[in-house]
C-alpha cells in the first residue's frame, strides 16, 4: 500500500476496516516528561547522569531493555540497571502522565464500531496503566513488547492482532505518532495514521484525536455505500 504525504479529505481504504490500533505513548498520554524521570532515576542509582534532551526521543519509542542499552550500552552498569528496572514500582512516574485531550472519546467511538487493539513498545506496566486511567474497556486486545520475541517495528504484535481478529492487514488502521510506528506500520502493510506528526510517511495525518473519529466515521461511509 503506497504511502503518501499529504493529507486527503477523500480517504479511499483498501478494504473496509474492521480494526482500528493504536500506539500508547504519544497516542494515548504524552508520556515523554514521565520517561525522562523513570530513566533518569534509574541512571541516578547506577551512578549516572540524568537522560540528556538528544537521548529522549530514542526512550520516547523503544521499550526498556532497548533504551537502556542505548543509555549505558552492554555492560555491569546496565546489567544493573535492567535488574533495579525489575523491582521498580512504576506508579510515582506516572503522576507525570497527559492523556491526550480527545482520546475517550476517539476510543469510545471507535470501539463502538469496530475492533480495537493495542500495539504498544511499553512492557510489564501496560495492563496496569489502562486499568489505572479507566481505558482498559475500550480495547479488545493489547499486545505489549512482552507478548513477542521482537517488539516494533518488527511486525510481532501486527501479526498478533491479526491472527487474533482473523482480518488481513488492508483491514487494520493503526494510529502513531514516531518513526518506529511509520516503520511497524510499512513493515505489516496497514493503513497508517500519523498523530501529530507530519515529518512521518503516512496514509492520513491527524493533529487532535477528534480528526479520527471524523476519519473512522468516513470509513463507516464508504462501507455504508459499498465504495
Amino acid at each position: 500500500m503506497e504511502m503518501v504525504k499529504r493529507q486527503r479529505t477523500d480517504v479511499l481504504f483498501p478494504a473496509p476496516p474492521k480494526v482500528v490500533a493504536f500506539d500508547c505513548d504519544g497516542v494515548l498520554f504524552d508520556s515523554r516528561e514521565a520517561n525522562i524521570h523513570f530513566y533518569s532515576h534509574i541512571l541516578e542509582q547506577v551512578g549516572r547522569p540524568p537522560v540528556r534532551p538528544d537521548q529522549v526521543e530514542f526512550i520516547h519509542m523503544h521499550p526498556v531493555r532497548e533504551s537502556l542499552r542505548y543509555l549505558l550500552e552492554d555492560g555491569p552498569l546496565f546489567d544493573e540497571a535492567y535488574r533495579y528496572f525489575k523491582k521498580i514500582d512504576f506508579t510515582p512516574f506516572d503522576t507525570y502522565l497527559r492523556m491526550e485531550p480527545g482520546i475517550e472519546n476517539a476510543l469510545r467511538f471507535a470501539k463502538s464500531h469496530f475492533l480495537t487493539a493495542l500495539a504498544t513498545n511499553r512492557t510489564v506496566s501496560t495492563l496496569e496503566l489502562l486499568a489505572r486511567y479507566g481505558l482498559r474497556k475500550y480495547f479488545d486486545l493489547v499486545v505489549s513488547a512482552s507478548d513477542v520475541e521482537h517488539p516494533k517495528p518488527h511486525p510481532g504484535e501486527m501479526d498478533r492482532i491479526r491472527a487474533f481478529f482473523r482480518v488481513g492487514a488492508e483491514e487494520i488502521v493503526y494510529v502513531g505518532d514516531s518513526t518506529v510506528d511509520e516503520e511497524f506500520a510499512a513493515n505489516t502493510g496497514v493503513f497508517f495514521v500519523a498523530y501529530k506528526n507530519r515529518r512521518l510517511k503516512a496514509h492520513y495525518y491527524i493533529d487532535h484525536l477528534k480528526d479520527l473519529t471524523v476519519l473512522l466515521e468516513s470509513c463507516r461511509s464508504e462501507s455504508a455505500n459499498g465504495t
